[in-house]
């Protein structure tokens, strides 16, 4: 089982990845603007009718973003699907 995860508001991402397990991470600050994007789409699905054997099933994309970081241990994996926020473009694209 995966460890819990800590929740927090997007606007705060740029200062939660400043610490790592309650200490501040070696090496600086991250800037997570300067970190390399990834980008990964996942399909949501759902059965018209799953009483029926052979109803259509119906999916639709969503795209998650990521940064990689690093700092002096090595480099690290942050989600920042809300966070990029108004950056994505409409086909997919993200503005710099």
């Amino acid at each position: 089982m995966a460890p819990p995860c800590r929740v927090f508001p997007a606007s705060q991402l740029e200062s939660e990845i400043q610490v790592n397990g309650g200490k501040l991470r070696k090496g600086g600050p991250i800037d997570l603007s300067a970190c390399e994007l990834f980008a990964m789409v996942q399909y949501e699905c759902q059965i018209d009718r799953p009483e029926i054997s052979n109803s259509p099933v119906r999916c639709w994309p969503i795209q998650r973003w990521f940064r990689r970081c690093q700092d002096k241990k090595g480099s690290f994996m942050v989600e920042t699907t809300l966070w990029e926020g108004n950056k994505v473009t409409k086909d997919g694209g993200v503005r710099t």
